[in-house]
């Protein structure tokens, strides 16, 4: 109820919104679930949802349990960075106490939108990365970690246990903030606890339920534009990373298919280099291969990057698997596909890309692009191979072999 209330105070009752932040939202009282083998039950959930047993030392059960314990010190933090004006938050009390003589009007103020946004339980990690962005020197803000790890702690605990109270922040815009998180500093995203805290907010994000809601192609509160977001976000992690998993975790969340193709051209055209340091191994990518491998890339500027990339070793399997298993899916897709409905650009680009796959002297990528089958991330090059081309593949291939011997390689 206080949870409800809260975002739903409109201006003229900041006297309502202090009380609630000071004496209700952070008691542990009303998480009941603390005592009543809420902790265990979440470390449970992940385990049928993993499919494994994982850490269980620093597993959801145990954050959420540190977090009820630091309930006084995430209360402090969300007083200090949700605070009101204080000459409204005395009117209101005021008024709310019949105290008439100081109450400068009796006339509330417009009320354009609630006290506190939709997103208030993101507002210290907000903050934090607009501190950080405005500041000159380019130091981040006093105690960000502990401001930061509060903040985590608070946000995993509604996740966890108060879904409701953040149902009217998208998925999406709950990538973002936690994308912020990153962009504070080139350090705070490798402390322990940020790290453990970050990682069950992102599994929380790839549950099967929450993954198809997640839209990033529409407006966000607080945001002009994911792609820019994203574009700043490859930039710093090509910039500090040093390959830390968890950051090429959300570097590669949002380059699935089903998103916009923009996120994919901004990491392969102008950041190439960052593949070097995307080496999450495909056991620990968080949604399936599947989402990135299907359907096929229909971008021709993209298929051109990918081929660039895999053939000129820009992109490989050892520092990049991810990424590598995807590229080549859809090259092999592309390469032998025979849309009669393609465009003659398309045909010629395909052609083209065909005949230098079966030139490249590299011959362990020339399997992998011409014998491809299907995902498996089970496999150490993430799919799995024909053992010898399928006849339809055969006879296409044959037939252009054919024309390559008579006319030479075509260029594009």
């Amino acid at each position: 109820m206080a949870l409800a209330l809260l975002s739903r105070l409109l201006p003229g009752s900041e006297h309502l919104a202090h009380e609630l932040l000071l004496s209700c939202v952070f008691r542990l009282e009303f998480l009941p679930e603390r005592a009543s083998g809420g902790p265990e039950a979440a470390d449970f959930s992940d385990q049928l949802s993993l499919g494994s047993g994982g850490d269980l030392a620093c597993g959801r059960g145990t954050l959420l349990a540190q977090a009820c314990q630091d309930l006084p010190s995430i209360r402090s933090c969300y007083l200090t960075h949700c605070s009101l004006a204080r000459a409204s938050l005395l009117a209101s009390q005021a008024l709310h106490r019949g105290e008439l003589q100081r109450v400068p009007a009796l006339l509330l103020p417009v009320a354009k939108e609630p006290l506190l946004p939709t997103d208030w339980p993101f507002l210290p990690l907000i903050q934090l990365y607009h501190r950080a962005s405005d500041s000159p020197s380019g130091l981040p803000p006093a105690d960000t970690v502990g401001t930061a790890m509060r903040a985590l702690q608070w946000v995993l605990v509604l996740e966890s246990w108060r879904p409701q109270a953040l149902r009217a922040v998208p998925p999406a815009a709950r990538l973002a903030r936690l994308m912020c998180v990153f962009l504070v500093d080139s350090e705070l995203f490798r402390e322990t606890p940020i790290q453990r805290l970050v990682a069950a907010l992102l599994a929380r994000l790839c549950q099967p339920e929450v993954l198809p809601n997640l839209n990033l192609d529409c407006p966000l509160p607080g945001l002009t534009s994911f792609p820019d977001l994203y574009a700043n976000f490859l930039e710093h992690f090509e910039a500090v990373s040093f390959g830390d998993h968890l950051f090429g975790a959300l570097v590669l969340l949002p380059l699935q298919r089903r998103f916009s193709v923009t996120l994919r051209l901004a990491l392969f055209g102008e950041h190439v280099g960052a593949l070097r340091a995307l080496g999450l191994p495909l056991t620990q990518l968080p949604v399936s291969l599947e989402s990135y491998t299907a359907p096929p890339e229909d971008n021709l500027a993209l298929l051109q990057l990918y081929f660039r990339a895999l053939v000129t070793g820009a992109l490989q399997s050892r520092w990049c698997p991810v990424l590598y298993a995807v590229a080549v899916a859809h090259v092999n897709s592309f390469i032998f596909c025979q849309d009669p409905k393609s465009s003659d650009e398309v045909k010629a680009a395909r052609r083209s890309m065909l005949q230098k796959t079966w030139l490249l002297a590299d011959e362990g990528l020339r399997q992998h692009l011409l014998h491809y089958k299907l995902p498996n991330s089970a496999l150490p090059e993430g799919f799995e191979l024909y053992p010898q081309l399928p006849p339809l593949r055969q006879q296409y291939l044959q037939k252009l072999i054919s024309g390559v011997l008579q006319n030479g390689v075509s260029e594009t």
